[in-house]
């Protein structure tokens, strides 16, 4: 099982869709552009902050 990343300790690969955690609370699955936090649309995503990531879980069924 996945754990959160805070971003100040890590950052996921370039435009690898992860998980992510917003100031807020909000979960949302996006990804790193740059300097560029994205939501999975490619919108950015301005107004808060992406604190922590984490990988997407695989999917239901999979093998471990």
């Amino acid at each position: 099982m996945s754990t959160w990343t805070d971003t100040a300790t890590a950052l996921p690969d370039a435009d690898t869709l992860v998980l992510l955690t917003l100031n807020d609370d909000d979960v949302w699955p996006g990804f790193l552009d740059g300097d560029t936090w994205r939501n999975v649309d490619a919108t950015p995503i301005t107004g808060e902050r992406v604190t922590h990531w984490m990988p997407l879980p695989a999917p239901a069924g999979a093998a471990a």
